[in-house]
């Protein structure tokens, strides 16, 4: 991948991050649930700012080393933070 699409894959991943972290602390509960069990019942709680920093650190981290190695288990990676914004949306609705 040539460095024009590599950075413009970046850019969208980082912007897509901050709006669901964002819209996380808007509209997220204040303790947020992380892990469900069996019976449907809360797992893990934590607060809002910790559990949506978690995904946000997540997908920063590995698009930055993507950019600079373009290894693409790090976009992957990348891609499962967003993942795990839409999953924390998911359980906490």
């Amino acid at each position: 991948m040539n460095l024009k699409t590599k950075r413009i894959a970046v850019i969208a991943i980082g912007i897509a991050a901050v709006a669901l972290f964002t819209a996380g602390l808007i509209l997220l509960p204040d303790p947020i649930v992380m892990q469900i069990q069996a019976d449907g019942s809360a797992g893990t709680t934590l607060p809002k700012l910790i559990g949506l920093l978690l995904p946000l650190a997540l997908t920063g981290v590995f698009a930055w080393l993507y950019y600079k190695n373009g290894t693409t288990k790090h976009l992957l990676v990348s891609i499962l933070g967003i993942a795990l914004f839409i999953l924390t949306f998911f359980i906490n609705r």
